[in-house]
C-alpha cells in the first residue's frame, strides 16, 4: 500500500489530487498484483508522466501547427497541412486516431470520443471496450466515466496487467523500463522524464540506487514546474581566492625577499652521488700483437700496394688451343 508521503515524494505536485487518488490507486494496484517495489516504482513513474502527476487525466491535444509537425509528422507531412489544424484539439484527435484501435474514420468523431483518459491515458474504442468488459463498466457507451478516480485507476492497472508489464518491471533494468514505455506510448515520447520519475520512485520505495550515471547520460529534461530533478548536477568547487601581495610603501626601494634556502643540519654530511664505474676494456687475445703495433705493421704493406703499377686484366675465354 502506497502512503501519502510516498506518493507526494514521487509526485510533489499531486498534493491537491492525492486525497482523491490515494485509496483507489492502492486498491487497483493490489487487485492487479502491482505489489512489489520494482513494479510499483515503474507503474507510478509511468502514471506521473502520463497524467502530469495526477493533474491531467484527459488528453488535451491543443497543439500548435509547429507541435503537430514534431509530434505527429506521419499525419501532418507539410506545414500547410498542419496549419489547417492549428489549435483545434477535436479535429486533431479525429485525424491522428482515425482508423486505429477500432476507431472509425476522421469524420466518425471516434478519435475525440475515445481520446486518452485516466491516469495512464487509455485511448481508442478497442481499449475502452476491453477495459469495460474486464471491469464490468460500460466504458464504450460512457467514455467520460474513465475520469472518475476509482474507475480511472482500475483501468490503468488493468491496462498495465493486460500488456504484461509486471514481468518487465520485475527485471528492474533500464531496457525493461524502455520496453514498458514503448508498450504504453507506442514509442519513446517523454522517455527522459519517465526515467527521472522512475529514479525518484526507486529511491522512495527503497530499491537499489542506480546512481547519477543514468541522470547524467539522459541530460537535462523538462520536468513539470516545481519538480526537482532526482540528481542535481555535480559542480566542482571553485578554487579559493588568493590574497594579493601587499604593495610596497611609497618611497621604499626594498626588493622582494628571495626564498630562503633550506638550512643544513649541523653534523650531517650531505650525501654524495656515487660515480658510475668505468666499463672494463676488452682484453687482447693470446699471441696477438697490441692494436697499435698491428696498425704500424700494416702501413708499409698498404703503401707498397698503392705504389705498385696496376696490371690490366686479360679476359680468358675457355682453355688455350695448342699450337701446330
Amino acid at each position: 500500500m502506497i502512503t501519502r508521503a510516498q506518493l507526494l515524494a514521487i509526485m510533489p505536485n499531486a498534493a491537491s489530487a492525492a486525497p482523491q487518488y490515494l485509496r483507489p490507486l492502492g486498491e487497483a494496484m493490489g487487485r492487479y498484483a502491482i505489489d512489489r517495489p520494482a513494479r510499483q516504482a515503474a507503474f507510478l513513474a509511468q502514471l506521473a508522466h502520463e497524467s502530469g502527476e495526477l493533474r491531467r487525466v484527459q488528453e488535451n491535444l491543443n497543439y500548435s501547427w509547429e507541435g503537430l509537425r514534431k509530434v505527429f509528422p506521419r499525419h501532418f507531412r507539410s506545414d500547410a497541412e498542419a496549419q489547417a489544424y492549428d489549435r483545434q484539439p477535436e479535429r486533431i484527435a479525429n485525424r491522428v486516431y482515425a482508423n486505429r484501435m477500432l476507431n472509425g474514420d476522421e469524420a466518425s468523431g471516434d478519435g475525440w470520443r475515445f481520446r486518452g483518459r485516466g491516469p495512464i491515458q487509455v485511448t481508442g474504442r478497442e481499449n475502452y471496450r476491453k477495459a469495460g468488459q474486464a471491469l464490468g463498466f460500460g466504458l464504450e457507451s460512457d467514455p467520460d466515466r474513465m475520469l472518475d478516480p476509482a474507475t480511472g485507476c482500475l483501468a490503468a492497472a488493468w491496462f498495465w496487467h493486460s500488456r504484461g508489464l509486471n514481468t518487465l518491471a520485475d527485471a528492474d533494468s533500464e531496457n525493461g523500463f524502455r520496453e514498458i514505455t514503448r508498450r504504453i506510448n507506442g514509442g519513446f515520447l517523454g522517455l527522459e522524464e519517465r526515467i527521472h520519475y522512475w529514479e525518484r520512485a526507486r529511491q522512495v520505495l527503497g530499491l537499489p540506487d542506480f546512481g547519477p550515471v543514468m541522470a547524467q547520460r539522459m541530460g537535462a529534461v523538462r520536468m513539470p514546474p516545481g519538480t526537482r530533478p532526482v540528481y542535481a548536477p555535480v559542480e566542482e568547487p571553485a578554487p579559493a581566492p588568493q590574497a594579493p601581495a601587499p604593495a610596497p610603501r611609497p618611497g621604499s626601494s626594498a626588493k622582494p625577499k628571495a626564498k630562503a634556502k633550506p638550512r643544513k643540519k649541523p653534523g650531517v654530511k650531505p650525501k654524495l652521488k656515487a660515480k658510475p664505474k668505468p666499463k672494463p676494456k676488452p682484453k687482447p687475445k693470446r699471441g696477438a700483437a697490441p692494436p697499435a703495433k698491428r696498425r704500424a705493421a700494416a702501413r708499409p704493406a698498404a703503401a707498397a700496394r698503392r705504389a705498385a703499377p696496376k696490371r690490366k686484366a686479360v679476359a680468358r675465354r675457355g682453355k688455350p688451343r695448342p699450337r701446330r
